[in-house]
């Protein structure tokens, strides 16, 4: 009955996806092992039938069997789609409200301000530096790899990833353009080290950087507003 909704390319597709993600090379998990073997088994069937009414009979049932993997896709022995990309899911939600469908920082919404007093310069300054540490929390919780792992269910198997799943991505893709736009440094391009600790020490010290700039200009504002009325502090 799902079958219906799909076509043979796409399910056997999502077969040979199932098949990489259960990762044989290199995985210990007699189960995974098993499945990985019988779903490339029946996709090599496939290709080796000798006759236009074999081959449909194994299509039919290689879908069958593949689909019957899917529907229970949470206990199979592999990372489910965005599985690695969950932190970020979890920020972008700290800033969504109920009413609103899509994940929008509040902040964006400001309008420009006169800069004629030093609290409104702090205030333009929280809201510059928000907008760059939301967007590097966001870069530190992601990784290349990663990104390009998920951009694979996204470009081969959407039709199979839920709502929820799409939108995240898009929204990933509307982020990742608001950064260039800002001309934040894509610190995926960095060369990296297998354990990434010069990307994530780079970052560390960039949220220091903006988080200390508004801790010295509160700090002068404090001074110069106990200057003006005569009190030392």
């Amino acid at each position: 009955m799902e079958q219906s909704k799909h076509s043979e390319e796409s399910i056997i597709k999502l077969g040979e996806k199932l098949i990489k993600e259960l990762n044989l090379e290199y995985s210990s998990n007699t189960l995974a092992r098993w499945m990985s073997h019988y779903i490339a088994e029946l996709i090599s069937g496939i290709n080796a039938a000798e006759s236009k009414s074999e081959k449909k009979q194994l299509q039919t049932e290689c879908c069958n069997v593949i689909l019957k993997l899917w529907s229970r896709k949470d206990d199979l022995p592999i990372k489910q789609p965005l599985e690695d990309l969950k932190p970020v899911l979890e920020i972008l939600k700290i800033l969504q409200e109920d009413k609103e469908p899509i994940i929008i920082p509040r902040w964006l919404e400001y309008n420009a301000v006169p800069r004629d007093n030093e609290w409104t310069q702090f205030v333009d300054l929280v809201k510059n530096n928000s907008e760059k540490i939301f967007s590097k929390v966001v870069q530190i919780n992601l990784h290349k790899d990663i990104l390009l792992k998920d951009q694979e269910w996204m470009k081969e198997n959407k039709e199979f990833l839920t709502r929820e799943q799409i939108s995240f991505l898009e929204i990933l893709e509307v982020f990742s353009d608001f950064d260039k736009n800002m001309g934040v440094v894509d610190l995926n391009n960095f060369k990296m080290s297998d354990d990434n600790i010069s990307r994530v020490d780079h970052m560390f010290k960039d949220l220091e950087d903006l988080l200390e700039a508004q801790k010295n200009e509160l700090a002068r504002i404090k001074e110069n507003f106990y200057k003006k009325n005569g009190k030392a502090k």
